[in-house]
């Protein structure tokens, strides 16, 4: 088993954190890979002006401790609110959602297209990238997004640039979502199924108990949600890809409790959750996982408790083995 983690430095900046101080620490858990985003809003605030001192040092900071990074490129990269677009793109366009997809609008397309070339031209030597990330589920209309999405046509054009700047070794991830409690909607087949025909690797996002709104109750997995990830998992298998979980819920999601959660263990996620969940996922078949929610351990940590910084060391010694 291969385990990394997804590592936001605007996360940091939202629970008063400072990102440096918390991605050494990350590091030097020593996780396999770790996940990168080229936030569009914090490295072209201004049109035309492209700022990478954050993200040239992420990637030095890689290099030195021997991490594999994969790189998330483009309009939708993770952490809310997922689209990043700079104010000066906002202020000319509708960036709101609708039954079409946002690549609707040429100038947000071009701009998009236009981005993720600096991106790559600029970072492509970095010795640490392996993968390139081509958006964030690109295909899934969430609730979390405002419902917006990409079109297969746009995600297909980003994916054919990437390759063409990309070095030889450098591979493509795409990321979906699957849905509780049963993986019960077409969508989620559909967006598997045109990841599979664009990408190298495929992860999917797995979340294994979320709030419903601001109620107490709580929306869990039932058996055609693990079947579900079983049969991708095969597929990618025998299409030659490879099958990845993106995101492995290590963090609690609870209403209303979004910075200052205090405790624990919390009915969403505990420390003995996320092991058990790690656990399933690679015995279905997925030997690659990121762990979700590494600034979220760290700020328990820097407050006394360090319950969840001591299951990451547990579950990579268990990798090791």
């Amino acid at each position: 088993m291969t385990l990394g983690t997804t590592f936001s430095q605007l996360q940091c900046q939202y629970i008063g954190l400072d990102y440096r101080e918390v991605f050494r620490q990350i590091c030097s858990l020593n996780f396999r890979y770790i996940r990168l985003c080229s936030y569009w809003n914090q490295i072209e605030a201004v049109a035309n002006q492209f700022d990478f001192s954050v993200l040239d040092w992420l990637l030095d900071q890689c290099h030195r401790y021997g991490i594999n990074v994969v790189l998330a490129v483009g309009m939708k990269t993770p952490r809310w609110p997922e689209f990043h677009f700079p104010d000066w793109l906002s202020y000319c366009n509708d960036t709101s959602g609708s039954s079409q997809p946002i690549d609707r609008h040429p100038e947000i397309c071009d701009r998009t297209l236009r981005f993720v070339e600096v991106v790559l031209n600029h970072t492509r030597d970095a010795p640490a990238i392996q993968y390139w990330q081509v958006e964030n589920e690109p295909f899934a209309r969430l609730e979390i997004t405002g419902g917006r999405f990409l079109s297969y046509q746009f995600v297909r054009r980003e994916v054919e640039q990437m390759r063409a700047i990309a070095l030889p070794h450098q591979k493509i991830l795409l990321t979906n979502a699957i849905t509780l409690p049963a993986a019960q909607f077409p969508e989620d087949d559909r967006a598997f199924r045109e990841s599979l025909a664009l990408a190298d690797a495929v992860g999917i996002n797995v979340y294994a108990k979320v709030p419903i709104g601001n109620s107490p109750f709580y929306i869990e997995p039932l058996p055609p949600f693990w079947n579900r990830l079983k049969v991708w998992q095969q597929s990618l298998v025998g299409a030659g890809k490879e099958a990845w979980i993106a995101e492995a819920q290590a963090e609690p999601w609870e209403p209303g409790e979004l910075v200052a959660m205090k405790k624990v263990n919390y009915p969403s996620s505990t420390p003995t959750r996320v092991q058990n969940l790690v656990a399933r996922l690679n015995d279905i078949g997925y030997s690659t996982i990121l762990l979700w929610g590494c600034e979220y351990w760290y700020w328990h940590w820097k407050n006394g408790r360090d319950e969840w910084w001591r299951m990451a060391e547990r579950l990579l010694r268990g990798s090791e083995g």
